[in-house]
């Protein structure tokens, strides 16, 4: 059986050592990343994984699922208007004026709506996409035009910083 003072030694040997590794620890520098970049990659972070209807992660997700985990993961979902459906984004943000069909006004981090909104995803700019497809493809990075088979409805512009 271990003495008292061994066990004391030992404790405050342990001690020691977590307040060295405590005060050597770099503090993490603050991030300069724009609300836009967080959210594309917490997105793109989520690539391979599997689609399930209803999901919203954190390592499967339906396509709006994607949209609602980006956004809440980096604490801005109010700027999406919370928890919707591909329908019920396009009437949010076409009821404040922030929807257009050109793609030219479309920035990283604005949410994009196909078909009889049949389907959501992320614009990350330069005609790219990511949004979580039906299996085998999960979640995945593609062409806006001409991947999916459906027209674009709208681009919802997200006020958030870029």
């Amino acid at each position: 059986m271990a003495s008292a003072s061994a066990v004391a030694r030992f404790v405050l040997l342990a001690s020691i050592l977590i307040g060295l590794l405590v005060v050597n620890v770099s503090p993490v520098a603050a991030s300069d990343s724009s609300q836009a970049d967080r959210i594309l990659s917490t997105a793109l972070n989520q690539r391979g994984d599997r689609y399930q209807h209803y999901a919203k992660g954190p390592d499967r997700f339906d396509c709006v699922g994607l949209l609602i985990y980006a956004f809440n993961q980096n604490g801005l979902k109010d700027k999406i208007g919370g928890n919707r459906s591909p329908g019920g984004y396009y009437n949010w943000f076409r009821e404040r004026g922030l929807v257009t069909r050109d793609m030219s006004k479309a920035r990283p981090g604005d949410l994009i709506i196909w078909g009889q909104n049949q389907h959501a995803g992320i614009y990350l700019g330069d005609g790219m996409a990511v949004s979580a497809l039906i299996n085998p493809y999960g979640v995945s990075k593609h062409r806006v035009y001409g991947y999916l088979g459906l027209k674009v409805k709208g681009f919802l512009r997200v006020n958030i910083s870029r």
